[in-house]
């Protein structure tokens, strides 16, 4: 499915995550300079202190961000092209006492394909520019935080949908097809870790962002539906035999502006073993179409597993499927199966490759198409 870019809108965490990283780089590299460098035999002459002219003051904001480059295969059931992409994404925090501010701004070349966040400047054909997140998040605790603004919903393909962190060149197919995807409103959230396991959550409420369902044969209108839902995740005690095993389910209920109403609920696992790591997801949507129209569904689902062949070198596949409208079991379905690498020669560089296999239908069984997927991604921060 053609691209439809970044972030997370909770990623606070994960920047300030990265932050702490690239300090204990520093302090780490300062230490072995001081180790690996002799002490002079006798004192050197010490001239008198002068300011340092180069010295600077720390940037008032924590500024990290990628730029991504994807030749894409269109999953359009009437249009086998191959199209390139290339977006940016900006993330900008601060952190106050135990307040956390956060926004990410994302531009890209196929703007069609965005349909969260609020344009910064007017579209054009070829260019969107938007402030997809902004957040201010209060950490009482680490199982206790409220965070409001203009939020995403918590999928597990939303949250981590990052090229700098995905696997794979392109966005699973249920991404933005089933779930909305952006919210403005409130968030309470937290994680609770034990000795073995923890358990994470999050509930929120507010009005969506998005416009209608992406692809939908007839579309429910979404735009400032109000809508409430929640997430739990299991961090399910393994006694070390597993580095993660991790089950979450999901609900999101939305009254829609033209008096429809929309249910959806979702799961998703994601187990890591050794070199191994195995996720799936899946979502259904319950749409109460509005003017006498029929109440329909929406659903998908993916499997994909990975495995590190090198420690700078990854193998994935993917299985995917997408069922558009369930009025229409024959128009609008589509699976596709996914075969790639990721190499990461530098952790902050990433070059993808991967082969897909489409099986589209429309009116009875359209034979299957092949594209080729490629991707190279850099991530940067502001010292």
């Amino acid at each position: 499915m053609p691209s439809r870019l970044p972030g997370r809108w909770t990623r606070g965490p994960r920047v300030g995550a990265l932050a702490l990283c690239h300090v204990l780089c520093i302090a780490a590299a300062a230490r072995a300079q001081s180790i690996s460098t002799p002490e002079p035999a006798r004192p050197a002459p010490q001239e008198p202190a002068r300011p340092d002219a180069g010295s600077v003051s720390p940037p008032p904001l924590d500024v990290a961000g990628y730029f991504s480059a994807r030749n894409l295969g269109s999953d359009d059931l009437a249009d086998h092209n191959i199209y390139r992409e290339y977006s940016g994404s900006i993330f900008l925090s601060k952190t106050i006492g135990r307040w956390l501010f956060h926004s990410e701004i994302n531009a890209n070349t196929a703007p069609e394909w965005d349909s969260e966040g609020i344009h910064l400047f007017p579209r054009t054909s070829h260019l969107s520019v938007k402030l997809e997140t902004a957040s201010a998040n209060f950490n009482w605790r680490d199982w206790l935080q409220v965070q409001a603004g203009f939020l995403f919903v918590p999928t597990y393909s939303r949250t981590h949908r990052y090229q700098s962190v995905m696997l794979t060149v392109d966005e699973p197919l249920i991404d933005q097809a089933v779930f909305p995807t952006a919210f403005k409103g409130a968030m309470i959230h937290g994680d609770k870790y034990f000795q073995d396991g923890g358990i994470g959550y999050a509930f929120y409420g507010g009005s969506s962002q998005q416009a209608s369902f992406e692809d939908a044969v007839v579309a429910a209108d979404l735009a400032r539906s109000r809508s409430l839902g929640g997430k739990v995740v299991w961090h399910v005690p393994t006694r070390h035999r597993f580095r993660t095993l991790d089950v979450g389910v999901q609900a999101h209920r939305a009254l829609n502006s033209d008096r429809s109403r929309t249910q959806i609920y979702g799961a998703h696992a994601n187990l890591e073993i050794g070199r191994i790591q195995l996720l799936g997801e899946l979502a259904d949507a319950f749409i109460g179409a509005s003017l006498g129209q029929a109440r329909f569904d929406r659903r998908g689902y993916y499997l994909q597993t990975s495995y590190r062949l090198a420690p700078a070198l990854f193998a994935v596949a993917r299985y995917e499927r997408l069922n558009r409208d369930s009025r229409y079991p024959d128009v609008n379905r589509l699976a596709r199966q996914s075969f790639g690498v990721t190499y990461r020669p530098v952790p902050a560089l990433s070059i993808k490759l991967e082969a897909d296999r489409f099986e589209p239908v429309r009116d009875g069984r359209l034979p299957p198409y092949y594209g080729v997927g490629a991707g190279l991604v850099y991530f940067f921060r502001v010292p």
